[in-house]
């Protein structure tokens, strides 16, 4: 079972993302892959989302600091119709930060 503190830290996440409150209803082992290769391997927290206009579920985790001086990022994913699982949700949000690192770095190319 996850620590409470860090529930209730990902909760207040949902709430300031998402503008509703939650209830913890489980925590799901997720290994994501690509090729044969480990990309991500985490718990995610899966929650019931109370009063959203569009979702029922929202899934959120914690991603490991790495390197000196680094702080963990949270991230709060709802479900939708494409996003079901909280596999689908650690992969939707590797696509953001890929997109947003092509997106940099094309802008870079463009001052040279």
């Amino acid at each position: 079972m996850a620590d409470q503190g860090y529930i209730e830290t990902l909760q207040r996440l949902i709430a300031e993302l998402h503008g509703c409150l939650s209830r913890h209803v489980g925590t799901v082992s997720v290994h994501e892959t690509f090729l044969g290769n480990t990309l991500w391997v985490g718990n995610v927290e899966v929650f019931a989302v109370i009063d959203h206009p569009r979702a029922q579920q929202c899934f959120a985790w914690a991603s490991e600091a790495h390197g000196k001086g680094k702080r963990a990022r949270l991230f709060a994913v709802l479900a939708t119709s494409v996003i079901r699982t909280p596999l689908d949700a650690v992969k939707f949000v590797r696509v953001i930060n890929s997109a947003r690192l092509i997106n940099e770095l094309s802008r870079m190319g463009e001052h040279e």
